[in-house]
């Protein structure tokens, strides 16, 4: 495993330079973000190419909407601190410094993407594409960024959470509450990226699943269900398309239900054990939702698992909360898309010091890197 520094410092590498690899040399000259400032590359192997142009890095990344920035959730912070105008030079700076080929970004305003996010990220390249959550109260949506040199978009679809869930429960037998899994304004952004030094096309899915609260762990486990038979659903109409990117904000942790179904294509007994005893859960209703799940359906791969052994330590971070909720998935058929690494994480006394949002963490959330190499 290589670790480098994600600034212009490299460690466990004897002679190379920085500016050898082209992931830290694109940051040369520009100033190394705070946030940034103690985060490690770290690489999966010692022979990994990462000088190649089939190479690309995506960022995930939950920007914080205004809508949710309420100061009773930010008594630390002034109002006026929490407004995404204060925020905004921060955050693309983050963006400019990490200089990603794709970007999926979650709690986006579509004034602010209108207005001023769009017209910034084509300055450095990028093309977007924004999708509204749907009859919600909270003013947001999931973007996408792709650096036109990069890629070139082919195709975008948006799937409704609420409808698929309906389509996926139709069949059950308890029908009286089904609203609480399609009565749901959350999205998923699918995008279909040809790569232009492969020629390649893959499919990417941004997305940001239902908080509410905890114990709706079955809503985001049917939601992250949704997802995954929209990608199958619409790899079928793009047969071509070997590789699926599934990322965002799951308002998840990898104990939980639903990052189980992502990479096991299950529920393990291990999670089912902890549903029953931490939210009183009978396990005969358990069983009944897990009827739904019932049907073939893709397993994916962890990018940070693959390279760390393990997801992130925190993702989410507040004055109440200190959980990973973000992930980057992916799903190849064969070897054709490969992970080579990840941008590590801070620890939670490090992030402590500036608690989030804050000049030096511009969102509650931290950003996802990781880096693909598109094989033959």
């Amino acid at each position: 495993m290589k670790i480098f520094l994600f600034r212009n410092k490299v460690t466990n590498i004897s002679t190379k330079l920085c500016t050898d690899y082209p992931w830290v040399k694109m940051s040369v000259g520009i100033k190394v973000q705070p946030s940034f400032a103690n985060r490690q590359e770290v690489f999966v192997s010692d022979s990994v190419d990462v000088t190649s142009d089939h190479a690309f890095s995506l960022m995930s990344y939950n920007v914080l909407a205004d809508c949710h920035t309420h100061p009773s959730t930010y008594p630390y912070r002034n109002p006026d601190q929490l407004h995404i105008n204060s925020r905004h030079k921060g955050l693309l700076e983050e963006l400019r410094y990490s200089n990603c080929d794709v970007i999926c970004l979650q709690e986006v305003g579509p004034g602010y993407y209108k207005d001023t996010l769009e017209p910034e990220m084509k300055k450095l390249g990028y093309e977007g594409i924004f999708v509204k959550r749907t009859f919600d109260k909270n003013d947001e949506g999931c973007a996408t960024f792709y650096k036109t040199c990069k890629f070139v978009l082919q195709d975008n679809m948006t799937y409704l959470l609420g409808d698929i869930a309906a389509k996926i429960l139709s069949e059950r037998s308890e029908k009286e509450n089904l609203s609480r899994y399609t009565n749901r304004c959350d999205v998923a952004l699918v995008c279909l990226l040809k790569h232009v030094h492969s020629d390649r096309t893959i499919i990417i899915c941004n997305t940001h699943l239902v908080w509410e609260s905890a114990l709706i762990w079955d809503v985001r486990l049917i939601q992250a269900l949704g997802c995954i038979k929209a990608l199958k659903e619409y790899q079928k109409s793009h047969p071509g398309s070997k590789a699926m990117i599934l990322c965002g904000d799951f308002n998840t942790e990898p104990t939980e239900a639903a990052y189980d179904l992502v990479v096991r294509g299950e529920i393990g007994e291990d999670t089912k054990e902890k549903m029953r005893k931490e939210y009183d859960i009978k396990m005969e209703d358990i069983e009944i939702l897990l009827k739904t799940l019932q049907d073939e359906h893709l397993v994916f791969r962890s990018a940070y698992k693959d390279v760390m052994g393990t997801e992130p330590r925190i993702t989410n971070l507040d004055g109440e909360f200190c959980v990973c909720l973000d992930y980057i998935f992916y799903k190849t058929e064969g070897q054709c898309l490969q992970v080579t690494s990840v941008v590590d994480f801070l620890s939670e006394e490090e992030m402590r010091r500036n608690l989030p949002p804050s000049e030096v963490f511009p969102s509650d959330h931290l950003p996802l890197v990781a880096k693909f190499l598109i094989k033959k």
